[in-house]
């Protein structure tokens, strides 16, 4: 009798050793799974962040090349333009305080000189901290309100002050700043990958336990997943409002030049006395004028909200407007 039960429990424990043995190889498939799942959701991220950063960038990049490049010969050409008085500009009540003499132009004149010491050895060769901050804030008046030769560092301070712009540049641009747990704050309450349990795999009663562990190692990887998965929704979005201010504001250029052309031909042809212009010449003045106007609004129109979310509501109507002038034109 003893030796058939010492034989029973031989096979009951082999049975449990079997069993535990099972559990520890799920526990470990589990576990890998719920590693390959943080892996996949932090490479999405690092590469939606990367592509973000990037369109941020190159908007900041069409800024300062607008502003240093067709704005400049604009401000240069329209200050020349003597007594303008748009105030009997019908449809065009927006221009009627703008003129060579007001606070208005004056700092759209100041801001593309700015840009022209900056962009003096090129695009190519502006830091890249700048380039986004360009692209991120108001351009003109970061530009306008620097002195001479502090505008990168301006704008550089001014991207500290983000959570979202120190979370994306990681710390190029956000010297000083909230640094990386405040704009993961911003975005989405984010602030690690989860601590994924590294369980030891012990046969017998262990076994239980490490497959409980690693079955919240899971529950842990799912719910980042669904974090990061949230927060690529709203950098692509900024992606994207990024690129189509990007794409109006190099349209809009476009028209701009022919249109500083027509200028530059009233001032040789006709002279510098605006009360002297035939309504012709005059037009030419105005649509010159509305254009670089627009233009100054969108390029000082925030990408971002103080507390790092997107500027919705003000980067759309900006886009409006430029559209509206588009369609005009």
């Amino acid at each position: 009798m003893i030796p058939a039960l010492l034989g029973l429990g031989a096979l009951v424990g082999a049975a449990k050793t079997i069993d535990a043995l099972d559990d520890m190889s799920t526990a470990k498939s589990i576990n890998n799974e719920a590693k390959d799942i943080a892996k996949k959701a932090d490479t999405r991220l690092a590469n939606v962040k990367e592509s973000t950063e990037h369109s941020i960038s190159e908007l900041g990049k069409t800024k300062i090349g607008i502003m240093s490049g067709s704005m400049k010969h604009f401000v240069d050409t329209f200050s020349k333009i003597k007594n303008m008085d748009f105030r009997d500009s019908v449809g065009l009540e927006e221009l009627r305080g703008f003129n060579p003499n007001s606070d208005e132009f004056k700092n759209l004149k100041n801001a593309s000189f700015k840009a022209s010491e900056i962009a003096a050895g090129g695009l190519g060769g502006i830091a890249a901290g700048t380039l986004t901050a360009a692209g991120a804030y108001g351009a003109v008046g970061a530009f306008a309100a620097a002195s001479t030769g502090t505008a990168i560092s301006a704008l550089g301070g001014a991207a500290a002050t983000n959570a979202t712009l120190a979370w994306l540049g990681g710390g190029a641009i956000a010297a000083g700043g909230g640094g990386i747990a405040a704009g993961t704050a911003v975005l989405g309450g984010l602030v690690a990958a989860p601590a994924l349990l590294v369980t030891g795999f012990f046969l017998g009663s262990k076994a239980e336990t490490a497959l409980n562990d690693a079955r919240a190692n899971r529950d842990k990887a799912r719910k980042y997943e669904q974090e990061i998965k949230n927060l690529c929704t709203v950098l692509d979005a900024i992606k994207s409002r990024a690129n189509q201010i990007d794409n109006l504001l190099n349209e809009l250029n476009k028209k701009f030049y022919p249109a500083i052309s027509r200028l530059n031909d009233v001032l040789e042809f006709v002279g510098d006395d605006y009360r002297s212009y035939s309504p012709k010449a005059k037009d030419a003045v105005m649509v010159s004028a509305q254009i670089a106007k627009t233009i100054k609004i969108i390029l000082d129109t925030s990408l971002f909200k103080e507390n790092g979310t997107l500027n919705d509501y003000e980067t759309k109507q900006a886009i409006d407007k430029g559209n509206t002038l588009l369609a005009k034109l």
